[in-house]
């Protein structure tokens, strides 16, 4: 019989071979450090240890979080600077100046992808969004979820937003499964360690914000109450453990320490879950309906402007066209109805 302990063996040799895979083509520091400026770098845009750090037009600079080195990277995801955060800068300066690129100025709106993804699995919605020309700028989010904790992701959000310049007048988020973790994170307190959510947590949302600039938020399928299958396949086993970081035991079996920190998001959000409709879902491990990962009934959050059911599966929402526009008329009116 196929055991969890086969797959998750699995899991790691896939683990290793992509790191392997990422050092050979310019994801790690080694060989390719200082050839940048001569021969461009084509990376896979991070994937498991890069982090973004800020966004000029379509050029980004990450952090690697386990080196704390920092590349530049170009719209096509191509290394055009390595080594501190200072040089990529200054690089990017000069690019600036080189290409005439004017200061970034405008709406933007922020997609933050989910639990063991990348921004592979967001991009269509990126791209559907940057069609409709419905903001200024579309910042896909790129994060190490497997390897920080939702706190330490959450000052990562905070990070790339105060690096926005203030010309960028507004700002609205959208975030699928642990992205809203990170979010709600981010919108609901001090991103200090010890801080804790008040008693009363729909009046304490009145009275903080990050960013006076932060405009609506939409959350795909967000586990806003923990995760019954990362309880229940990670648990406490080292071995899936390893696999899943931090992050999988907050999601699963440190859910009611994690939430002790997760307040209602301070400003106006509407959520969109998945699953089928009856009292099976897709999954046979989450009781009642579901979307194959996140229960329907644990998207459910107080305060929510809006709460719909779409049928599909958790990774599906991210393909369909009616969903990004659900999202999209929630974003700008306030409501997912067409007034």
């Amino acid at each position: 019989m196929f055991s969890f302990y086969r797959f998750s063996i699995i899991v790691v040799l896939f683990v290793v071979s992509t790191f392997v895979s990422a050092v050979s083509f310019g994801q790690e520091i080694g060989m390719f450090q200082k050839l940048d400026e001569k021969i461009p770098i084509k990376t896979i845009g991070g994937v498991w240890f890069w982090a973004d750090v800020l966004f000029f037009h379509d050029w980004h600079i990450q952090e690697n979080v386990k080196t704390n080195s920092f590349r530049l990277l170009d719209g096509n995801s191509v290394q055009r600077a390595f080594g501190t955060l200072e040089e990529c800068r200054q690089r990017l300066d000069e690019i600036q100046a080189e290409e005439g690129l004017l200061p970034m100025a405008g709406t933007a709106v922020v997609l933050m992808h989910g639990f063991g993804s990348n921004t592979m699995t967001t991009r269509h919605l990126a791209v559907w969004l940057k069609e409709q020309k419905a903001y200024d700028y579309v910042l896909n989010i790129a994060y190490p979820s497997t390897m920080q904790s939702v706190l330490e992701h959450a000052i990562l959000l905070d990070r790339i937003i105060k690096n926005l310049p203030p010309t960028i007048k507004q700002i609205d988020l959208i975030g699928h499964s642990l992205g809203c973790i990170v979010i709600r994170r981010y919108l609901s307190g001090p991103l200090e360690s010890n801080w804790l959510v008040p008693e009363n947590r729909l009046e304490a949302r009145k009275n903080y914000t990050p960013d006076a600039r932060i405009g609506r938020l939409v959350m795909l399928g967000p586990p806003n109450h923990g995760s019954v299958l990362a309880t229940k396949l990670i648990g406490k086993d080292p071995v899936r453990r390893l696999i899943t970081g931090k992050t999988g035991d907050e999601l699963g079996t440190e859910w009611e320490e994690l939430q002790k920190s997760l307040g209602i998001p301070c400003c106006p959000f509407a959520i969109i879950s998945g699953g089928r409709g009856d009292s099976r879902g897709f999954s046979l491990l989450i009781p009642g309906d579901d979307d194959g990962i996140v229960s329907t009934e644990g998207t459910q959050l107080d305060g929510a402007e809006e709460w719909i059911r779409f049928d599909v599966g958790h990774g599906e929402m991210l393909m369909t066209e009616e969903i990004f526009e659900t999202c999209l008329q929630f974003l700008k009116t306030g409501t997912f109805h067409k007034k």
